[in-house]
């Protein structure tokens, strides 16, 4: 399983029944789930990005489904960030061989 971290922002069309946030949420819920996935954490955020997503999905073909799939409906546009856990990225930092500095 992989880790998604997933910025978002809300389209006008999103905006304009904000009262269905609920929805919009669930179903992303659901869509994770019935994709074999699990959902990490869910934030509404001020800044740059309306909402943070976090989710494990099974592979990286399912994720870009997942953005494919929310985007077309007209209410999200998102970034998806590949997220690895700190121990596999510092596995991964030791196995490089770092030319010497001139």
């Amino acid at each position: 399983m992989s880790t998604y971290v997933i910025l978002g922002s809300f389209t006008e069309k999103q905006l304009h029944s904000i009262k269905d946030l609920t929805k919009l949420r669930e179903a992303g819920d659901q869509w994770v789930e019935a994709k074999g996935g699990r959902v990490v954490a869910n934030y509404v955020t001020f800044g740059p990005y309306d909402f943070v997503f976090i989710c494990d999905l099974p592979s990286d073909e399912i994720a870009l489904e997942g953005a494919f799939t929310f985007g077309c409906m007209g209410n999200v546009r998102t970034q998806t960030l590949r997220a690895f856990p700190t121990d596999v990225a510092e596995g991964i930092a030791q196995k490089i061989a770092v030319p010497a500095m001139a």
